[in-house]
């Protein structure tokens, strides 16, 4: 009889742990199956420094509806090291988020920084935050994370109106746009002067509403590319670098998501 009530025993013990094992399971699936990934890069616009060297320490971001010192979720503990923004143009850019996230809506990404430097005339010197920024550069914003796909996010620095000299203190208030890259385009081309003679660096630039984007000609192709702008009609103002050449501007020109608009080679009149 004993032995019949431990074997009746062990058969129900083997039940629940199988019943458990698989509601954990069924758990595990389920929370994974509600989140979703989140990827933000970095861009910048042109400024008249030699480098301008970022490290960014964190990046959180808000759940909406949630109180304002709750619902927020790391999504990089990670520095990311010194990154030179000056270098993230045309193109180029720099991941500084990856990280699965719970599906939802977020409406604030908050960024903290970690040392900052410039250099200018040769001579590196370290920037201060802005008293905005020392608590960590708080980014309103509202953006869905969709369980299962990738949300990608795009932070555009604008450099010069980021990096403020005050005689011979340096000090970083970070001016950022941020636009969901998926929903956005681009416009590229290349300017050369007349008989496709190549130019000093021209700035490129235009809005998105009360932002600017800029961007300079590549050196040695000329070529430039206005990245990430939101679905819009744009017209683009283009200053030569050479003082042979007259500026101009070129309007009319329409963004549609995910596509390119180019405007081929532009040349320049002289003066």
């Amino acid at each position: 009889m004993s032995a019949l009530i431990d074997r009746h025993q062990i058969c129900m013990w083997c039940s629940v742990i199988i019943v458990s094992m698989l509601f954990s399971c069924t758990q595990s699936e389920n929370a994974s199956n509600f989140q979703g990934e989140l990827f933000i890069k970095m861009l910048d616009s042109p400024a008249n420094l030699q480098q301008v060297n970022i490290t960014i320490d964190r990046v959180s971001v808000h759940r909406e509806g949630a109180a304002t010192d709750g619902g927020w979720s790391y999504v990089s503990t990670e520095s990311t090291g010194s990154i030179n923004l000056l270098r993230l143009r045309n193109g180029i850019s720099e991941r500084i988020v990856l990280s699965k996230i719970d599906a939802g809506k977020y409406d604030r990404i908050k960024i903290i920084f970690g040392a900052c430097t410039v250099i200018e005339n040769g001579i590196e010197a370290r920037m201060e935050l802005d008293p905005i920024a020392q608590n960590g550069r708080l980014l309103s914003y509202t953006f869905e994370v969709v369980e299962g796909k990738r949300t990608q996010l795009t932070f555009d620095f604008d450099v010069s109106r980021s990096v403020l000299k005050n005689g011979i203190i340096y000090v970083f208030k970070p001016i950022i746009r941020v636009q969901n890259t998926l929903l956005s385009g681009s416009i590229l081309g290349s300017v050369l002067g007349p008989d496709s003679l190549l130019t000093s660096s021209s700035t490129v630039m235009t809005s998105t509403g009360l932002d600017s984007v800029s961007t300079l000609t590549d050196l040695v192709t000329g070529s430039f590319r206005l990245a990430d702008l939101p679905e819009a009609v744009y017209a683009i103002s283009i200053q030569s670098g050479d003082p042979r050449f007259r500026d101009t501007v070129l309007t009319n020109l329409t963004v549609v998501r995910q596509q390119e608009t180019n405007v081929g080679v532009i040349r320049l009149r002289r003066k």
